[in-house]
């Protein structure tokens, strides 16, 4: 992911959005703390380079599935209601995405005023 992230600031001067990531329930050793670990780890990557002004934009989890529809997953859905500590993972990193672009413009890089409120906030790990 870092090198998507590098090669689009350095060569393309592009934003990069990783789409369509997950772990499937029928893998082998599957279990949910180790999906929240991998999409935590993406999460984590993308807010980094928001951070620090660069090219990591966002990310599309491959999939959300409503309640009643479990005869359509192929093993990556994800069911909110379900999967609680999931649901909390995606709720966080959509909250702190949205606050940073809310307080600060694509040319604020941090340097802004607003930069300790953002990272006590983006940061925290309960909101």
């Amino acid at each position: 992911m870092e090198a998507h992230i590098e090669d689009a600031e350095k060569h393309l001067g592009m934003p990069v959005v990783f789409a369509e990531f997950g772990v499937s329930s029928k893998d082998p050793g599957y279990n949910s703390s180790y999906r929240d670990t991998v999409i935590s780890s993406v999460y984590n990557t993308i807010l980094n380079s928001t951070k620090k002004g660069g090219s990591g934009a966002g990310s599309l989890l491959w999939q959300f599935f409503p309640d009643g529809t479990d005869n359509m997953d192929d093993g990556y859905a994800i069911v909110l209601s379900k999967s609680p500590s999931t649901s909390s993972i995606i709720q966080l990193q959509s909250t702190r995405l949205a606050l940073f672009n809310s307080l600060c413009n694509t040319k604020c890089n941090w340097g802004c005023k607003k930069k300790k409120l953002l990272n006590k906030i983006l940061y925290h790990d309960e909101l």
